[in-house]
């Protein structure tokens, strides 16, 4: 059985990560949303959405959730339900609708995706930490991370050809690139048909019998491992101030060609791909406290670097495209290292009949952080990029002081 749901965790994360290259969070839609509004607070806004839609809602999940021995069949209805919007804006963007219209229904397919997804979410990770055992399963997230950004390694080379004017005009290179993300959403989903899911404990379900505030100061007045992971979460979402706006400066101030989209996707996943394997196996035997501290690390290189190519880069194309690509490797690496450092920590510090609970909780309190995107828009726009990048700084190095005073659990295993 262990065998059978590694595979099918495998088929899942490498197509959904697949899914995710097309779609480009932090490279295609921004670069989408320039196409249909040229509004830069639009483009943190869309980003707000995806990561809003998805964190917010899992407090609520969660604690609906807790009670149910199986959440497989929640899971598989959410994400079926979910995925479809991407397949319809595909749809909409082949029909050509006036610009307006493609941006409304953008943002309508994004929420409805992610909110629904962050259902699929919780019920995944209550579900993992029930089929892959503590001694295996740090290794195990390492392959899932590996096999989805390999996925993206590959779409990167369609967002080359789709954006760099060799492929289809517009819309309809977005349309290829929304389409195929459709379809291996459905090849995720295909990979979700065959987990095996075992029953799972509720009994001494704490969040069963308090309501959400009551429960929500229970886990902070007795959980300081919790405490210190919900801090950092909270500081570690700063770096969502400039995540969208690397690659508009690249493109629009430093003059980066707009076809090296896709050779920044490519990075983005090769740096996804080796903080995978490496993190993956210092998680197994090191502690997932000590991914956290590699995370916020890694997240100080990309505002670092940007703020230095915005000074001295703006007459050499081919610096800033190198510098560029090693902004998009970092933040890869970062991605790369989240679930095996924040919510792998959930996974260990939450008793068994709280982990959806645990999950929800500690997901809707990054989710506090969704609006800085759409805030970093605003202070671009009112400031400049430099600023920006000097206030992202900040948020990491204070998430460093934090994730360094976070204890080992590695023996509560």
């Amino acid at each position: 059985m262990l065998r059978r749901n590694v595979l099918a965790l495998i088929t899942d994360s490498g197509s959904f990560g697949g899914a995710l290259g097309f779609m480009g969070y932090s490279t295609v839609m921004p670069r989408m949303v320039l196409d249909l509004t040229a509004s830069e607070p639009l483009v943190g806004l869309i980003t707000t959405i995806w990561n809003g839609a998805w964190l917010l809602p899992q407090l609520f999940v969660g604690r609906w959730m807790a009670n149910r021995p199986h959440k497989k069949p929640i899971l598989l209805k959410s994400a079926l339900i979910g995925r479809s919007g991407i397949g319809l804006f595909a749809i909409a963007l082949v029909l050509n609708l006036d610009k307006s219209w493609l941006f409304i229904l953008l943002a309508a397919a994004l929420a409805l995706f992610r909110g629904l997804d962050a259902v699929s979410a919780v019920a995944w990770f209550d579900i993992i930490s029930k089929v892959l055992p503590p001694n295996v399963r740090g290794r195990v997230l390492g392959w899932t991370q590996t096999a989805a950004f390999l996925m993206q390694f590959g779409a990167s080379f369609v967002v080359v050809w789709a954006l760099s004017g060799a492929g289809p005009s517009f819309p309809m290179s977005y349309a290829l690139l929304m389409g195929l993300a459709a379809v291996l959403l459905m090849v995720s989903f295909g990979g979700l048909l065959f987990l095996i899911e075992p029953p799972g404990d509720v009994a001494n379900n704490v969040s069963g019998r308090l309501n959400v505030g009551a429960h929500v100061q229970h886990i902070f007045k007795t959980d300081r491992a919790f405490r210190l992971n919900a801090i950092g979460r909270l500081l570690i979402g700063g770096i969502g101030l400039a995540t969208p706006f690397y690659v508009v400066q690249a493109t629009e101030v430093l003059n980066v060609p707009k076809d090296s989209v896709g050779l920044f996707l490519a990075a983005q996943t090769i740096g996804g791909v080796v903080s995978s394997l490496i993190l993956g196996s210092i998680s197994q035997r090191r502690g997932s406290h000590i991914v956290i501290r590699a995370t916020m690390l890694l997240a100080l290189i990309p505002p670092a670097i940007a703020l230095l190519l915005n000074l001295f880069a703006r007459q050499d194309v081919t610096l800033a495209t190198i510098g560029s690509v090693v902004i998009f490797a970092a933040m890869g690496a970062t991605d790369g290292s989240f679930l095996l450092g924040f919510l792998q920590h959930v996974l260990e510090i939450a008793p068994p009949a709280e982990r959806t609970a645990y999950t929800g909780l500690a997901n809707t309190i990054g989710g506090l952080t969704v609006i800085a995107p759409t805030i970093g828009g605003v202070l671009l726009q009112a400031t400049s990029f430099p600023v920006l990048f000097i206030v992202t700084i900040l948020f990491p190095i204070a998430g460093l002081v934090v994730a360094w005073m976070m204890p080992s659990v590695k023996h509560e295993e």
